[in-house]
């Protein structure tokens, strides 16, 4: 044992108090502010090597040499030695025997020392060996020394790319300070910043000073050249504007297919791999965007180069758009300063000017201030002239436009001066005497000194309308007025004098040559006035009656107490007050229509005017045609009843076909369109017929339809319905022009018929202007008639009618109807009710049971005319089979 621990655990110890100042070693030159230093310093690095050696030195001897010491103390050489009084202590002699061993031990040891002293010393220089390994797995040297290469290697990548960027930063600073206008500034930044990251297509975007919110493209460089390309993005739209508002560096290497390609004679056709923008920020704003692409994916130290570049820019941008401004202010403000000395010099000699002006004017201004002391005491004088002058004097342009009022205008016409000014006069004048006061207008401009009087309705500031006379003259020529001079005065209360003392002459003499009676008696019940017909209704004249009270009057006691009934009515009423009456005349017994009407001063009830017009006769002719009327009403009562008898109701029809309905509604008392129905063996007739007009005509020619056409389905049952209207046709043109007269009859009929036969489920249908409307399968179809009528003569182009054969099937319905029902004006746009209705309403209740579509259609009809006359006869047959 040496010094009781054995020579593996020494050895043990060396190899870990040196993996411990190697590892203190490496840490130190791994450090990244200390990795700078000694890059930079060399000697620093052969100083760091030195105290390593020597400490690893120090740390052999204390560990190992200390125990050989101790081991010789106790060898017989050190015992001599001790007893020639040499040396004091005593060496061990077992411990002579493990020098052998040790001193291999330590040759090993010493050459592996100097093999990573090399080692340490290479590194030191800064040169890297390539495929440091150590000596085996246990070498903990070999292994610390091989990680401390690869942490400086790092760190020397690391330093390599700091320093390229600090280089790129001071290189782009030379750049910016170079420039001192943005777009040249874009250009050179962009052109450089391209080349370091090796960028295809550059870009710089900057915001715009008349909007913070949008971004114009400054500057634009690709494939080394500058592009003139332009281009604007909203804050938050498109990858700039993205970038702006969030203020982030955006990196895309995932590049959409259609965002761009690049074509190159070196590189062929390219899609971009990489897209980079970053935000210019200065003060938490963005003042603009740089966008970078390449053809394969930027590193990370290229990607921090511009996000530190970004600040310098968007600051260098900031001050030169400052300095820009600056520029402008500044020259602004020497061009205003040169302008300001000439116009100070200019003031200089005004002010010499004005002061020997001053002189001359103080020595008038006494003149001046006693003259405008008597222009201000005339002016107040003509001011209060003109505010109680009773007529408003006005000034006008020649177009019409007012240039003066005088302030009389206010307490006449309720206006301020301001408010009638220009052309705003003339919007208060009666629009009925608007263009008579324009063509009174362009008389007076058309002749200077030319002088007219006009009198027009004009509306007051409170609405009210009053009466005033215009009186112009033409001034154009005059140098002081240069104008229209109208003079306005208020002839309201003269003009409703003239009025009432010409109604009352007017009242007057129609009064005396009016053959009604008029009579006026005051409130207190005294005739005033009363016309000459008195006479024709007393047999008195009318100086009997004036100024006498209807009390003392005895005569004539039917007419008088009328006047005293009338007179207590409209003094309780205060209104107007009209009946008929009874009086006894010379003539006989006359019956009297009279007026009562109140008169009244201000509020007050003065008197009542009594018209009284005869009616004997009108009331005698009145009678008459309500006895005429009476007889004739007796007869289309009794002419409804005969038709009623021939025309079918829907009670007869649904004895033959159950499930129908016939909606039959006459315009007046009887109609001109009718029902028809024939039962021959297997074969059911039905028709909707639609003679020509209403009322009384109407229904004698569908007197004579009926009968004719009873007549000949009568006779010719088997024929089709197309070949009867044929027959049908001839029979109505034959028996409406029997006589052969000169003036021949055009009247006629439409009609829809149908034969049925429900044996053989047929059914065939002809018509003259009225169709066939059948629903079969939820599905609506519509057979057309011709367009030709019934009677009225032959038609151009007329031929025999058409005939349809169709084929029944259970469920189907069939419609007829007159051209009453589509025709009829209702609705909210008052328009006629349509075929377009009737097939809705037909098809919204196919499937119903045909007296519940009756109803329906009755209700419809109803509700559209509303408050509207009814226009035509109404009728619709309905048949379910």
């Amino acid at each position: 044992m040496l010094n009781k621990l054995s020579l593996s655990a020494r050895i043990t110890a060396i190899l870990i108090t040196e993996f411990i100042l190697l590892a203190i070693f490496t840490v130190l030159l791994t450090s990244e502010s200390i990795s700078i230093i000694i890059n930079n310093n060399s000697l620093l690095v052969n100083i760091l090597i030195v105290v390593f050696l020597i400490l690893s030195t120090a740390t052999i001897s204390y560990i190992l040499i200390t125990p050989i010491s101790n081991a010789f103390k106790k060898s017989s050489l050190h015992i001599s030695l001790l007893a020639k009084g040499i040396i004091p202590e005593e060496v061990d002699n077992n411990s002579i025997s493990d020098l052998g061993k040790l001193n291999e031990e330590i040759s090993s040891l010493s050459s592996t020392l100097n093999y990573y002293s090399k080692v340490i010393n290479t590194i030191g220089s800064g040169s890297f060996i390539k495929d440091l390994k150590p000596l085996n797995e246990h070498d903990q040297l070999g292994i610390a020394l091989v990680n401390m290469q690869k942490n400086l290697e790092l760190a020397h990548h690391r330093e390599e790319e700091r320093g390229w960027i600090v280089k790129s930063i001071a290189e782009i600073g030379e750049i910016l300070r170079q420039h001192n206008e943005v777009n040249e500034l874009g250009d050179a930044v962009l052109r450089f910043l391209a080349h370091k990251i090796h960028a295809v297509q550059a870009a710089l975007y900057t915001v715009s000073e008349e909007d913070e919110n949008m971004y114009i493209m400054t500057s634009c460089f690709a494939y080394n050249r500058k592009k003139y390309l332009s281009a604007s993005f909203k804050k938050g739209h498109g990858l700039p504007g993205q970038t702006a508002f969030e203020k982030a560096t955006i990196l895309r290497t995932e590049i959409p297919d259609d965002y761009f390609t690049i074509t190159s004679g070196l590189i062929g056709d390219q899609k971009p791999k990489c897209l980079l923008l970053v935000p210019l920020m200065n003060e938490e704003r963005a003042y603009g965007v740089i966008e970078l692409a390449g053809v394969r994916v930027f590193k990370e130290n290229e990607i921090k180069l511009i996000e530190e570049v970004a600040p310098i820019i968007s600051r260098t941008i900031y001050n030169i758009r400052i300095n820009e401004r600056t520029k402008i202010l500044l020259e602004q403000s020497q061009r205003m300063g040169n302008e300001l000395k000439i116009q100070q010099e200019e003031l200089r000699k005004n002010a010499e000017d004005m002061q020997i002006t001053q002189e001359k004017l103080k020595a008038t201004n006494e003149e001046l201030e006693l003259q405008i002391d008597k222009v201000n005491k005339t002016q107040k004088r003509m001011q209060l002239l003109l505010e109680n002058a009773s007529e408003v004097i006005g000034i006008y342009e020649l177009d019409g436009a007012v240039r003066y009022l005088s302030p009389s205008v206010f307490s006449i016409l309720g206006y301020d001066q301001e408010e009638l000014m220009e052309r705003e006069w003339e919007k208060n004048i009666h629009e009925e005497d608007l263009n008579t006061y324009k063509t009174f207008f362009n008389e007076l401009t058309s002749t200077a000194h030319k002088s007219l009087t006009l009198q027009l309705r004009y509306k007051k500031s409170n609405g009210e309308w009053i009466w005033i006379e215009a009186t112009g003259k033409n001034l154009m020529t005059d140098p002081a007025v240069h104008g229209v001079v109208i003079n306005l005065r208020d002839i309201t209360v003269k003009r409703k004098a003239e009025t009432e003392e010409r109604m009352r002459k007017n009242m007057q003499a129609l009064s005396e040559n009016s053959p009604d009676l008029i009579t006026r008696i005051s409130i207190s019940g005294r005739i005033t006035y009363t016309n000459p017909s008195i006479q024709y209704y007393t047999g008195k004249t009318p100086t009997d009656f004036i100024e006498k009270d209807l009390d003392s009057i005895t005569e004539t006691d039917s007419l008088v107490n009328e006047w005293r009934t009338l007179l207590e009515t409209v003094k309780a009423e205060k209104s107007t007050i009209t009946k008929e009456c009874q009086i006894e005349s010379p003539e006989g017994k006359r019956i009297m229509q009279i007026n009562a009407i109140p008169e009244f001063n201000e509020s007050v009830m003065e008197s009542v005017l009594v018209v009284a017009h005869d009616i004997t006769e009108r009331k005698l002719i009145e009678l008459e045609i309500q006895d005429k009327n009476n007889k004739i009403s007796e007869s289309i009562t009794y002419s409804k009843r005969i038709q009623n008898s021939i025309v079918p109701n829907t009670d007869l029809l649904t004895k033959i076909l159950p499930d129908s309905f016939i909606f039959y509604l006459p315009k007046d008392t009887v109609s001109g369109d009718f029902p028809w129905y024939m039962v021959k063996g297997d074969n059911i007739f039905v028709a909707a017929v639609d003679c020509t007009g209403h009322g009384v005509p109407g229904a004698m020619l569908s007197l004579v339809g009926c009968f004719l056409l009873n007549s000949v389905v009568e006779k010719n049952s088997n024929k089709s319905p197309g070949e009867l209207l044929d027959l049908f046709d001839q029979e109505v043109n034959t028996t409406l022009n029997i006589n052969d007269s000169t003036e021949k009859i055009k009247d006629g009929m439409d009609i829809a018929l149908c034969k049925i036969n429900l044996k053989k489920k047929e059914l065939e249908y002809a018509g003259a202007h009225r169709p066939l409307f059948r629903v079969s399968k939820n599905e609506l179809l519509e057979y057309k008639g011709d367009r030709w009528a019934i009677g009225g003569g032959t038609y151009k182009n007329q031929t025999n009618f058409t005939n349809y054969k169709l084929t029944i099937d259970k469920g189907d319905e069939i419609y007829i109807f007159s051209d009453g029902l589509p025709d009829q004006f209702g609705g909210p746009a008052n328009k006629k009710f349509s075929p377009n209705k009737i097939r809705e309403t037909i098809m919204n209740n196919r499937g119903m049971s045909m007296k519940k579509i009756g109803s329906i259609f009755q209700s419809e009809f109803d509700s559209w005319k509303g408050n509207s006359k009814q226009m035509d006869d109404v009728l619709l047959i309905g048949i379910k089979f």
